[in-house]
């Protein structure tokens, strides 16, 4: 089969994403506008991972589900909710030995979300609530995967693994565990609202198996959130009504997955679209300059953190490195 050139891959990642936000229009216009935005994250889980292995986002797409409903019951718990989401990352973490973390990590990054506040789904209570939650999750994974797959076929752009030896993917696992760990029961104890979650999804996009690489996404992604919050606060000032905001945060998330996976642009392009899409669909209506506050604030502290921790980092290999002599 011909590979697909860059126009056919643009008008399936179109059709994509129209199909993506078909169910949470759905939901949005009968008052479920939570789970909505559940529903995309467990669609972007699904359309990343099946770049890298069909299996490997049918696999994804249930475990964010189970993760997402154990979240939102550890939610009232902050040391149970610590312990488990750092434990959820580390292992998470730990796939890097195989190169297959960037889609794994994505699970942590959109449960996130149902850690540090569960979405309310009336007339439920907050524990089958949950559990509905973390299903929508889990078919918005399972549909994102089903429509690439169709869509697609066996023309999905190919994504290169980065593997890791034994000792740095657990160095790295144990890392990112700690670090989220701590962080989670940070927000839980201290900003158990909805962009507390910014704070634990952008450390664990930022924190890198490498020192060097945590640098140049740290920066890149400070870079395109400030951009994309400007363009942001352009649209709330505008003040869209709710179910127009899933259609235009569906049109920024097919900029954003055309800029990652179709013409390879620089990340903190990539960050600049995605970051008016996801506010748009994480918020209503005034709340979404406040969540677009948010996000900048925790982004800028998230961004601090990672610097540091890879600054240690670094130091650490700096002083274990052997030394040489000069002739």
């Amino acid at each position: 089969m011909a590979k697909a050139t860059r126009s056919q891959l643009l008008l399936v990642m179109g059709l994509l994403t129209i199909a993506l936000m078909a169910p949470p229009l759905v939901l949005g216009m009968s008052g479920q506008f939570g789970l909505a935005s559940v529903f995309v994250y467990g669609g972007i889980i699904g359309i990343s991972a099946i770049f890298y292995d069909l299996r490997l986002a049918l696999i994804l797409s249930v475990v964010a589900g189970v993760a997402g409903t154990i979240c939102t019951l550890v939610n009232p718990y902050p040391l149970a909710g610590a312990a488990f989401f750092g434990i959820l990352t580390g292992a998470c973490a730990l796939t890097s030995r195989r190169g297959i973390h960037s889609p794994v990590l994505m699970v942590p990054i959109f449960a996130s979300f149902l850690l540090v506040a569960p979405p309310a789904v009336p007339p439920l209570s907050a524990i089958p609530a949950g559990c509905v939650a973390g299903a929508v999750l889990a078919l918005g994974g399972l549909w994102g995967t089903a429509i690439t797959r169709v869509l697609l076929g066996h023309r999905l752009p190919s994504v290169d693994r980065k593997k890791l030896g034994p000792r740095a993917a657990t160095a790295y696992g144990v890392i990112m565990g700690v670090i989220l760990g701590v962080a989670a029961w940070a927000v839980l104890s201290y900003a158990k609202f909805h962009e507390g979650a910014w704070l634990l999804l952008t450390l664990v996009i930022l924190l890198q198996p490498s020192p060097h690489d945590t640098f140049a996404k740290s920066l890149q992604r400070m870079a395109g959130t400030l951009a994309g919050a400007l363009i942001a606060f352009i649209l709330i000032l505008v003040n869209v009504e709710e179910t127009f905001a899933l259609v235009i945060g569906g049109f920024l998330i097919f900029g954003a997955l055309a800029l990652r996976y179709v013409l390879k642009r620089p990340y903190w392009e990539y960050v600049t679209v995605l970051t008016p899409a996801v506010i748009l669909l994480s918020a209503t209506g005034a709340d979404r300059m406040r969540v677009a506050e948010d996000r900048v604030a925790f982004t800028l502290i998230a961004t601090a953190v990672a610097l540091l921790v890879a600054l240690g980092v670094k130091a650490f290999l700096v002083r274990r490195a052997p030394s040489t002599e000069s002739t």
